[in-house]
């Protein structure tokens, strides 16, 4: 299943379930997710299992607090929510159990550790908490360790299909396919739902070269959720095996819609792409990479800096050049909540709303900037929103203050020319039509003395 410790967190009072991330490091170190399926309710009675409305009022307040917190990202306040929780019934597994996993969103990997172990200190006949403790010890890389919480959860209950797949997952990594192959066998035979099984036994038996029952596992994931990124990955991976170039792109192709920021996707795409010969859209692939690796610098940076309003600048601006309009917004949107005033930021957001359809905003954005400072790009995109109003007047005042000179402006001249003859003015329109005409003939004679024209936005149509 997917990582449940956001909004889950209460839920795990009723499953005592782990959660898992398709993004996690471990996982990509695998070649696969690290996954784990909603574990089922242990035979054994034990702690963990109770539920929420059990609880005294007071401790069910500081849950659902602990609850907000984490959803808010307030994952300090979540924590001291559970210590108080724990204070007052220091015996209850499941609030170890919640702790540990903010701990661990917090990165605090040691007291999250510590947490687990107290849970299963508590009810050590759960086999939830062995799996779940074995996850995170497979997310720090501790498979040795991992692989024996795996063990002692399946000897408590030998169907947890959560555990044979982690447990599969462990055999991946230490290069053993036959035991992989097996469990992940164990865990479908117990789950045929099971779809994160599905696409890690297709891995597995890719790995061991068994191509047909490999592709047949990869589509009865695909079968049972077509939006699994990796699991279009591995389907090409397994073309790819067999030489069906053109089923891999499609594969990696649908993988990339999916989630188009992971230059995997785009580097084994680029190689079925050469291998068809198609040069031009494998180059596309590659500098699309090296776009990636940039935004993957920019984003550590940010992360080492979320203060720093300059890195937060580059990365949106590589977001907006990338066509990354939705992400660039937020990104300039972190600097004008540092820092409310930063014209440049307020004039590439407004790119970014155009880019996105939202001209209302980008007209605010706009706004603000100019308010701020004279700034050619402001007024060049509130030109073309003026326009995009039918507001020719505006829109030429505008282009006209930013010094920009391009067809466009041109066909702004040539729409007021044509108002004014409609009403009469003749002169006004003449004088018109010779700006329009002006216009191109500058634009046509590149060693023309005339100002160069101010950049207009690529992606706005008036």
């Amino acid at each position: 299943m997917r990582h449940l410790a956001l909004t889950g967190l209460l839920a795990t009072l009723v499953a005592g379930c782990g959660g898992s991330d398709k993004g996690d490091a471990a996982a990509k170190t695998a070649g696969i997710p690290l996954s784990i399926a909603s574990a089922k309710q242990s035979e054994t009675p034990v702690k963990v299992t109770k539920k929420l409305d059990e609880y005294p009022a007071e401790i069910r307040a500081l849950l659902q607090r602990a609850n907000a917190a984490v959803v808010a990202g307030r994952n300090a306040v979540a924590i001291e929510s559970l210590c108080q929780a724990i204070g007052q019934t220091p015996e209850d597994a499941s609030l170890f159990r919640m702790r540990a996993d903010v701990y661990k969103l917090q990165g605090e990997n040691a007291s999250a550790r510590a947490d687990f172990s107290t849970a299963l200190r508590l009810a050590p006949n759960d086999p939830d908490l062995w799996n779940n403790r074995g996850y995170f010890l497979m997310s720090q890389g501790l498979t040795a360790e991992a692989l024996s919480d795996f063990n002692r959860a399946i000897q408590l209950q030998p169907a947890h299909t959560a555990a044979l797949n982690n447990r599969g997952l462990v055999h991946l990594a230490n290069q053993k396919m036959e035991e992989a192959e097996a469990d992940f066998t164990k865990a479908l035979d117990a789950d045929q739902k099971f779809v994160d099984a599905w696409n890690n036994r297709a891995f597995a038996r890719l790995k061991l070269n068994r191509l047909a029952p490999a592709m047949d596992d990869i589509r009865q994931a695909l079968r049972l959720d077509e939006r699994y990124a990796t699991a279009w990955n591995n389907c090409g991976l397994i073309a790819v095996r067999q030489e069906n170039w053109e089923e891999a792109v499609r594969a990696f192709s649908r993988a990339i819609e999916l989630e188009p920021l992971d230059s995997r996707w785009l580097g084994h795409r680029r190689e079925a792409l050469l291998k068809l010969g198609r040069y031009e859209e494998s180059q596309a692939d590659a500098a699309r990479v090296v776009w990636l690796e940039e935004l993957q610098r920019l984003s550590v940076a940010a992360q080492q800096s979320p203060r720093g309003t300059e890195v937060w600048m580059q990365r949106g601006g590589h977001l907006l050049a990338g066509r990354e309009y939705g992400a660039a917004a937020q990104d300039f949107t972190r600097v004008l909540l540092l820092q409310p005033k930063n014209a440049d930021a307020l004039a590439a957001r407004a790119r970014a709303w155009v880019a996105m359809g939202d001209r209302e905003r980008a007209m605010a954005d706009c706004d603000s900037c100019l308010a701020i400072r004279e700034d050619n790009e402001a007024l060049s995109l509130r030109g073309d929103l003026w326009l995009h109003r039918e507001d020719v007047e505006r829109a030429l005042a505008d282009y006209e203050a930013a010094e920009r000179f391009d067809e466009q402006v041109a066909q702004a001249y040539d729409l007021r020319a044509a108002a004014y003859a409609k009403s009469g003015k003749a002169t006004e329109a003449a004088a018109d039509r010779s700006r329009a005409a002006g216009i191109r003939s500058a634009l046509a004679a590149p060693t023309s003395a005339t100002a160069a024209p101010a950049a207009a936005d690529p992606s706005f149509n008036p």
